[in-house]
């Protein structure tokens, strides 16, 4: 699969984190969508059914592990990444629809090209299933 077949949901309340990773993934021939909040997210993802969707752990209202679970029953094709400040482990909820350890990112993201690897790897494992 490759970037022009990916549709990626960026969710982050950080302007700046969501223009300068958005930017790289589009100049990587992605297609990024926004949201800066869950409950924007909630509505893109019902709306574009994004490929993969990268969401921030802190966000306003609800948190991305409460994002997530709430997506995933929206659009269950979709692969999930989170990107975080903090340390994290994956709830056996994350675990459940499918995430691992390798889906969690912490910032700054240092090396971008670990993040396009994991994206499509992310993407591949839906496309099959």
């Amino acid at each position: 699969m490759n970037a022009a077949e990916i549709t990626i949901l960026l969710v982050d309340d950080d302007e700046m984190i969501r223009e300068c990773i958005g930017a790289y993934l589009e100049d990587e021939g992605f297609s990024v969508r926004f949201a800066a909040s869950g409950e924007e997210a909630l509505q893109t993802i019902a709306a574009i059914r994004p490929t993969v969707c990268i969401s921030d752990m802190r966000l306003p209202a609800m948190n991305g592990e409460v994002f997530i679970g709430q997506a995933h029953l929206i659009c269950p094709e979709t692969g999930f990444m989170l990107h975080t400040g903090l340390p994290y482990s994956l709830s056996d909820e994350l675990r459940a629809i499918g995430m691992t350890a390798d889906d969690v990112f912490l910032k700054p993201i240092h090396e971008l090209s670990t993040l396009i690897k994991r994206i499509t790897a992310v993407a591949a494992a839906g496309k099959k299933s």
